[in-house]
């Protein structure tokens, strides 16, 4: 059992640095704004082509996971990470920036449909929906490492090589991804998930704009509006995206005492937990909260982060089960694991730009209140999709033990 949660925990930690390429390029976002006079939706925008990948090729890759094997998808996409960390520091133009930010955006979905596929195969029945909720970490825990790593890398040397450094660490990242088990392929033929995980999936979706839409502009609301310095605000931005941590410590406490029967605890959880969430995103911006501090804009985002990321553990520890998954080698699960990060990077890829939008034409304010908006709307399509699952349960077999953990 120690060497099984050894193997998940690599794979989340491959994830965790996966995903902190995203905020790399939010730190850097003032000095890039500066060297390449970009508005601050063109910086949203690079900030979010790392889910252009996802986005375009989420489901396609699911599918063809099981063909190809996971060790295979998880190396291809460290490489590819790796490359465009180089590129990227040693980038000429704004034109080569935003290519090579959009190529690593093809090796971060590689990353992120094979590595839970691979923890749903290697994990037992008694332990998977904890190893779900663990891996439910790996994008706010990677947006917590990546803004922290990259300001200390930027005070201790230049943006150069802050991204060099992460050219280092995915390095190091691939010769543990080459460590890895093979994984099965599969040559059954590939099946749709369940309806039920496309509305689950599509609510993830609407999680993450709300989650990039707030802390991907929360370094430059900190340092333009608050007066935090950009090693500051990146520090600031780490640990409101470090809530992530208790909250699924609360997600997966909550589902391990629900015991066989989760779907009344995700209902009772998601709704108190989402709408008091869209209550104080209303006001993470607001001019009385602003008025107080760089550190009490960021206790309130913190606050607001916390409350919606005790909801997301559910969607990915409900996942299997919605899906109409069967058993861990179900090809619906790989499925699932890439409409997941589909709509996860399309909400990525929107929460930026769109954020960059609204503050625009609305204001800061007028950003809160869009969080909020999302997060009801998240809200919704969490309770529509158990409803379809409890509509479309026919039998025992519906129930698999990653919704049990």
């Amino acid at each position: 059992m120690i060497r099984t949660w050894l193997n998940i925990v690599a794979l989340w930690l491959i994830g965790v640095l996966a995903a902190a390429q995203l905020p790399k390029i939010a730190v850097l976002a003032p000095v890039l704004r500066e060297t390449f006079h970009l508005s601050l939706a063109q910086a949203g925008l690079l900030v979010s082509l790392l889910e252009i990948g996802g986005a375009v090729f989420g489901i396609a890759a699911g599918l063809a996971l099981g063909r190809f094997g996971g060790r295979r998808f998880l190396v291809s996409g460290l490489a590819v990470l790796l490359v465009t960390s180089v590129v990227e520091a040693l980038a000429p133009t704004v034109g080569v920036l935003f290519a090579a930010r959009a190529i690593e955006g093809v090796g971060y979905v590689l990353v992120v449909i094979a590595a839970p596929t691979m923890i749903v195969a290697i994990a037992p029945d008694r332990i998977r929906g904890q190893a779900l909720v663990l891996w439910s970490t790996f994008v706010p825990v990677g947006v917590a490492v990546g803004s922290g790593v990259t300001g200390l890398a930027v005070a201790a040397t230049s943006p150069k090589g802050a991204m060099l450094l992460w050219a280092v660490l995915c390095a190091l990242g691939l010769f543990a991804a080459s460590r890895q088990a093979r994984g099965t392929r599969s040559e059954a033929r590939m099946t749709w998930p369940a309806p039920a995980a496309v509305v689950l999936t599509f609510g993830f979706g609407l999680f993450t704009v709300f989650v990039c839409a707030l802390t991907m502009l929360l370094p430059s609301f900190l340092t333009e509006q608050a007066g935090a310095s950009l090693s500051g605000a990146s520090l600031a931005t780490g640990l409101v995206s470090l809530t992530a941590l208790p909250a699924s410590a609360i997600a997966m406490r909550i589902l391990h005492a629900a015991g066989a029967d989760p779907r009344r605890a995700v209902v009772a959880t998601v709704v108190p937990a989402l709408l008091a969430g869209a209550l104080v995103s209303v006001f993470v911006f607001h001019p009385a909260v602003v008025a107080s501090g760089a550190a009490a804009v960021s206790v309130v985002a913190g606050l607001a982060s916390l409350l919606g990321g005790i909801a997301s553990p559910m969607v990915f520890a409900r996942l299997p089960s919605l899906a109409g998954a069967t058993g861990s080698d179900d090809p619906r699960i790989a499925a699932a694991n890439g409409l997941l990060t589909q709509f996860g990077a399309g909400g990525a890829l929107i929460g930026p730009p769109l954020g960059g939008l609204v503050v625009g034409r609305w204001g800061w304010q007028g950003l809160g209140v869009c969080v909020a908006v999302l997060a009801v709307a998240m809200l919704a399509a969490i309770l529509a999709a158990e409803r379809m699952g409890r509509a479309g349960a026919e039998s025992p077999e519906a129930d698999m033990a990653p919704s049990r953990p």
